[in-house]
């Protein structure tokens, strides 16, 4: 596989601002941990459904751009991880 620079640059500004969607939509996980309740919850879900929405958007500009698979790719791992810790932690003392 012959990844080039242009490609991979791209794809890291892709899973980096993803990153930062989920920032911008969701609360730190100390407002989390000290806020913790159901609406709390229903919050941090949507908030990981827009941020992923975004990031998949994002990601798939960026490679239909360069004409690559890698941007998208990175994009939804991203999306995954975030999503994960954050419904982790929103789900902590709440029975789940």
């Amino acid at each position: 596989m012959n990844v080039k620079t242009e490609e991979l640059l791209i794809s890291i500004f892709v899973a980096v601002e993803s990153a930062h969607a989920f920032s911008a939509f969701n609360p730190s996980l100390f407002t989390i941990n000290r806020f913790r309740d159901e609406e709390t919850y229903r919050d941090i879900v949507r908030g990981c459904l827009y941020a992923s929405i975004f990031s998949g958007l994002i990601g798939t500009v960026s490679s239909l751009l360069i004409d690559s698979y890698i941007p998208v790719g990175m994009a939804l791992a991203v999306a995954l991880g975030m999503s994960a810790v954050y419904l982790r932690e929103a789900r902590k003392g709440l029975g789940g």
